[in-house]
């Protein structure tokens, strides 16, 4: 058969050759070709290989660290599992010491403290209303001084109070103040002791700390606002000190009305 490729004179290219038929051997450019690739697929495989081996040494590191962690951690909770009923027991045994012997203590405790501190502040309530009385009493305020005087004048004579006048009340802050005028023929021992009086007044404890006692002669609130003095001098026929006068002016405090309302 005549092909038109015949015809027209034009030559047939030449057929590649199969893949399976062997290349020439006195080709020397196919043997170049073929040493690089054997050259490529030696250096894949040993690509693959260390990947293979990197890959295996990963996962052996973590196979290793995932059973220490395991060991470690089922360990200690083996162990707290063991523990756990000696240390419930323990427990229980304590939370029953506590109700049975702990709790009923600390509220005897309780009632010993707050008993004993009922009774303190009674005392205070009771030695307040003394100090610092809700009435003026002018009765009890004349009474005080003359006592006073008998009891002084018996260790340093001469003591007495020659006048006691007390003033209308007058109201300031919640509290009435009363305003006494006296006339005290003295020694000067005998005065200083009045001093002390009237410096102790208002006083419900004394000392500090634990030292701290309950004052027995609880004196009414008072503070001294002025003082005259006036020696008599030495008696010319006995030779003995006549004393000094003094005048003095004191205030006394008591609560007022408005102040007990509110209490």
């Amino acid at each position: 058969m005549i092909s038109f490729k015949s015809l027209t004179g034009k030559k047939e290219e030449p057929k590649e050759p199969a893949a399976q038929t062997p290349e020439d051997k006195s080709n020397i450019f196919g043997q170049a070709l073929s040493a690089g690739k054997m050259a490529k697929a030696k250096k894949a495989d040993y690509l693959k290989s260390k990947n293979r081996k990197r890959a295996y040494l990963t996962l052996g590191a973590s196979l290793v660290g995932l059973m220490l962690y395991s060991v470690f951690f089922f360990y200690s909770n083996a162990v707290a599992y063991i523990k756990a009923p000696a240390e419930i027991a323990t427990v229980q045994n304590q939370i029953e010491e506590y109700n049975e012997v702990t709790l009923p203590s600390l509220e005897k405790t309780r009632e010993l403290h707050k008993a004993a501190y009922d009774k303190e502040f009674e005392e205070i309530i009771a030695a307040l209303d003394t100090v610092f009385p809700d009435n003026i009493d002018k009765l009890g305020i004349v009474q005080l001084f003359e006592s006073f005087a008998t009891e002084v004048a018996a260790s340093f004579p001469p003591f007495e109070f020659t006048s006691i006048n007390l003033a209308s009340p007058q109201q300031k802050n919640g509290y009435l103040v009363i305003p006494v005028s006296t006339s005290i023929h003295s020694s000067l021992a005998g005065f200083d002791r009045f001093l002390t009086l009237v410096d102790r007044s208002g006083y419900i404890y004394s000392g500090k700390g634990e030292d701290k006692e309950l004052v027995e002669q609880k004196i009414r609130l008072m503070n001294i606002s002025n003082i005259s003095v006036k020696y008599r001098g030495v008696d010319e026929a006995t030779g003995k000190d006549q004393g000094v006068d003094f005048s003095v002016k004191l205030n006394l405090y008591s609560r007022s009305t408005a102040q007990q309302t509110e209490n």
